[in-house]
């Protein structure tokens, strides 16, 4: 009896270690897709631009707007100082690199809010096989922290910790100004789900906290730039039908299956595809959206709603009632 039962905790040990076996091996195999993410981005980029774009980066005298997308840059520039080498490519693939690999691994922890591991997992390499496709022969370095910013956002909202946002509006401001979205996500998250009073003043918060480090930038610090290309590319985005079929290609079905569940699906992602129609408008106006880099942000909208037609099996009980108040909450 004795030896059968110091087996049976054996084996119950086993099966103990077996989710931390198995949260490691994640772990592993997200840096490692990032680390494949910085190799592939190595071959597509134009790296031959990149030292004169870091340099102007740094020393203040790029145009608008990558003038006022500095976090990037300068990270890079810490990197490059702790490497042996110096080498500056070096340190941009492994910037793109560890942010794409933590991104991958906070988007699996994000999409546990609703799903099974298994399940999650999947959505988290789901995003990984997309990332490759918003690469382009362009230096634009900003994407990577710019998506963990909002993996991070959305992360905070579907927990309840929305005293989270506020320094990720500080920060992530300093990488893009896309954060300017933060604010109105929160709003439409909480809205009806909060006291009106509470809403809106910390949505106010956070729109001054964006103001405050994007307008100084402009105004004061770096000073208006001419823009290194044409503000307005509506004619441009709208005179083939490529750049329109690249945008679908981003997410493929998973557009449609989101819509689809616009009406049953996590209350935080129905009304986040609130803002897609005039996010959608406005790049069409202000961007070229053949470079769907720029979507990503709404990838953990897209892809959970997706999986939530998908995989109904693995979604988690209670899991539609996200955002409860929790201690620490802004």
């Amino acid at each position: 009896m004795r030896r059968q039962e110091q087996g049976a905790k054996r084996e119950g040990s086993g099966d103990e270690q077996r989710p931390a076996v198995r949260e490691v091996g994640l772990a592993l195999l997200y840096l490692g897709l990032g680390l494949v993410s910085g190799l592939v981005w190595a071959r597509l980029a134009n790296l031959g631009e990149l030292p004169k774009w870091h340099l102007d980066m740094i020393l203040g005298r790029a145009p608008a707007p990558n003038q006022y997308r500095p976090l990037t840059p300068w990270l890079a520039q810490v990197v490059i100082y702790a490497l042996p080498s110096h080498n500056l490519f070096t340190a941009y693939m492994l910037v793109r690199s560890v942010v794409t690999g933590v991104t991958l691994y906070l988007f699996d922890r994000y999409m546990r809010v609703w799903f099974s591991p298994g399940a999650a997992a999947a959505g988290a390499l789901c995003l990984a096989a997309i990332l490759p496709f918003t690469y382009l022969h362009v230096v634009q370095e900003s994407d990577p922290i710019n998506l963990l910013a909002f993996v991070l956002a959305f992360w905070a909202l579907a927990r309840g910790r929305d005293l989270l946002l506020l320094p990720l509006v500080l920060v992530g401001t300093l990488n893009r100004e896309t954060t300017a979205m933060i604010p109105a996500v929160y709003l439409f998250a909480r809205l009806g789900r909060r006291p009106i009073a509470e809403v809106v003043w910390k949505t106010a918060a956070l729109a001054a906290a964006w103001a405050a480090v994007y307008l100084p930038m402009v105004w004061v610090l770096y000073g208006r730039r001419e823009y290194y290309c044409d503000v307005v590319m509506w004619r441009l985005n709208v005179e083939s039908w490529a750049p329109t079929a690249q945008v679908l290609l981003l997410f493929g079905v998973m557009w449609v299956l989101a819509f689809a569940v616009a009406r049953r699906g996590p209350l935080l992602l129905r009304r986040a595809l609130w803002l897609l129609p005039p996010f959608v408008i406005l790049h069409y106006v202000v961007a070229m959206v053949r470079e769907v880099r720029l979507f990503l942000p709404f990838a953990p909208v897209v892809i959970p709603l997706a999986w939530w037609v998908l995989l109904p099996e693995t979604r988690l009980k209670g899991g539609e009632n996200e955002g409860r108040r929790q201690p620490g909450r802004m």
